[in-house]
């Protein structure tokens, strides 16, 4: 043992407090998480430094705090997200990418630094290894479009392991009320991470049981925590929704008796989405550069080593546990999937997904420890996927970042032209407002990158939603974020009424003849179709 680790080792017994043993743990492994974090900023260099959004994050605009968007003031709390009003305030409302995604990819970095703790990894190269894994991860790489919330985002799935680690890593049996705190507010900022932790406490006890651990006192405190910290989320809401004399936005407002009613389906949603995360190209995930490979040959060693496990543990009360768990797995990390059946969105479950392979490799260095015969190789193997894996990641990330970036430069450039235009616009000229809608891949401007076909759906719909007003306000961003121009815009309310007329429904597309016409006293430019 090392001499740092020695010191470690008797401060720990010294200060029993797990807070203190955690910072002594984590001085130990600072490099590792400073390498993380110095990688990460690498791979995602390109997303942060060019600004790129999706349809979502562009209309937000540079400066923005949850609850206070003129728009709609109370949002977010009507999404259930009320903590994200807390970050917000923390950054003083700056939605700045280089700043929202160096917030990110330091909560995501010392997430998968926690994440060792909770799984108690003791390969050095794993240690270094799983990190990596997560912040690399594609999809981390979409929640930082979302500028306006992706560090509230990380550090909710910072959280949701934090309430887990709480409960596991701490000798006292209190653990899980600091655990109940920590998802009480990771759950105030994203609904989805309930998925994280739930996934989390199925793989802690799957590892309890293998090895031969009296996982039911665990088990006890882990609902307790996620029960404990659950119903303290809801109860703040309730207590904020009434503040606010407003409810939950309807999707999410049936109560106890939709999520029973729409449990079947839900329950379906959650192993097929399982299944297509690591086996298909849609929504949830992008596998085009080796990711199916590395998962195919992942998951071989992953059943070699656990029937070596479940032969090692030759009881078969605990084979049978085990084997529930697994089979529990897939419905625990998609519990928001099960529970919101009718509004199923698949970015939501990707958070608890990204944990599956780093659980896979404790399941290899479990099977190559503490037996007669240990299997060295399967852990070799397994670092060996992850290189594969790693790479794959890596591409997709910036494969999507280049898309993103050639959609932008011709939106901006088309911006720019269309300014000056309106600039020789009489009516302009004598202060009329001003309208721009469309999208510009669906009108004059289809082409788009090469790379598009391997990038995700949410890359590929391009840069403007297709509300009407959330697209005008796309431009309304962009113009001042991209040109520093703030153009005399027309109220929400009127962009609809412009939309709606037959007039504007029979112009052309820019930039034919005609694509700028004046209706009811304002301006109007319309890039492409929209509804």
């Amino acid at each position: 043992m090392e001499k740092s680790e020695l010191h470690c080792e008797k401060i720990g017994r010294a200060y029993p407090s797990f807070v203190i043993r955690l910072t002594q743990w984590g001085y130990q492994n600072r490099w590792i998480f400073l390498t993380t974090l110095l990688v990460a900023v690498g791979v995602h260099y390109v997303i942060y430094a060019n600004h790129l959004h999706n349809p979502d994050s562009l209309h937000i605009g540079s400066l923005y705090i949850a609850d206070q968007w003129d728009f709609n003031p109370t949002w977010e709390t009507e999404q259930g997200r009320w903590g994200l009003r807390l970050v917000d305030m923390m950054r003083g409302g700056i939605n700045q990418a280089p700043l929202s995604a160096f917030l990110m990819l330091f909560f995501y970095s010392a997430a998968g630094l926690l994440l060792t703790r909770v799984f108690v990894i003791r390969s050095r190269i794993l240690r270094a290894v799983i990190p990596l894994l997560i912040v690399c991860a594609p999809y981390v790489a979409e929640i930082e479009t979302y500028h306006y919330c992706s560090a509230a985002y990380s550090l909710s799935f910072l959280l949701s392991i934090s309430a887990v680690a709480f409960v596991t890593c701490s000798s006292g049996a209190w653990g899980w009320i600091p655990g109940a705190v920590c998802l009480l507010f990771a759950l105030s900022m994203y609904q989805a991470s309930l998925g994280v932790a739930a996934g989390l406490c199925v793989m802690v006890l799957v590892l309890e049981a293998l090895q031969k651990r009296p996982w039911i006192p665990l088990l006890q405190r882990l609902l307790l925590m996620g029960i404990t910290g659950s119903v303290g989320y809801y109860a703040v809401l309730k207590i904020l929704l009434k503040l606010y004399d407003t409810s939950l936005f309807a999707p999410y407002s049936g109560g106890l008796l939709a999520i029973l009613q729409g449990a079947p389906q839900g329950i379906a949603n959650a192993y097929q989405d399982f299944v297509a995360y690591f086996t298909q190209n849609n929504t949830i995930a992008q596998n085009y550069y080796g990711q199916r490979l590395a998962y195919g040959m992942l998951i071989v060693l992953t059943i070699i080593a656990l029937a070596r496990g479940l032969i090692y543990l030759r009881q078969k009360a605990s084979v049978a546990v085990t084997i529930l768990l697994l089979l529990l797995l897939p419905a625990a990390v998609n519990i928001t999937d099960v529970i919101n059946a009718n509004t199923h969105v698949v970015l939501r479950m990707a958070g608890a997904l990204i944990l599956v392979v780093p659980f896979c490799l404790v399941l290899l260095e479990k099977s190559s420890a503490d037996r007669e015969k240990p299997a060295r190789w399967i852990v070799i193997a397994g670092s060996l996927c992850c290189v594969v894996l790693l790479r794959g990641y890596i591409v997709q990330i910036n494969n999507d970042a280049m898309v993103m970036l050639a959609e932008k430069n011709k939106i901006v450039n088309l911006a720019d032209r269309i300014c000056l235009q309106l600039e020789q616009n009489v009516d302009y000229q004598a202060g009329a407002e001003v309208c721009i809608l469309g999208e510009a891949q669906r009108g004059w401007y289809k082409d788009v990158s090469p790379l598009s076909e391997k990038a995700s759906s949410l890359v590929q719909d391009g840069l403007f939603s297709f509300d009407p007003t959330f697209n005008a306000r796309g431009w309304h961003s962009l113009y001042w974020e991209e040109l520093g121009i703030n153009l005399n815009w027309c109220s929400d309310e009127r962009t609809r009424e412009l939309c709606a007329t037959e007039e504007f429904q029979n112009m052309p597309a820019y930039p034919q003849e005609g694509s700028i016409q004046t209706i009811d006293g304002v301006v109007v430019v319309k890039v492409a179709e929209i509804q």
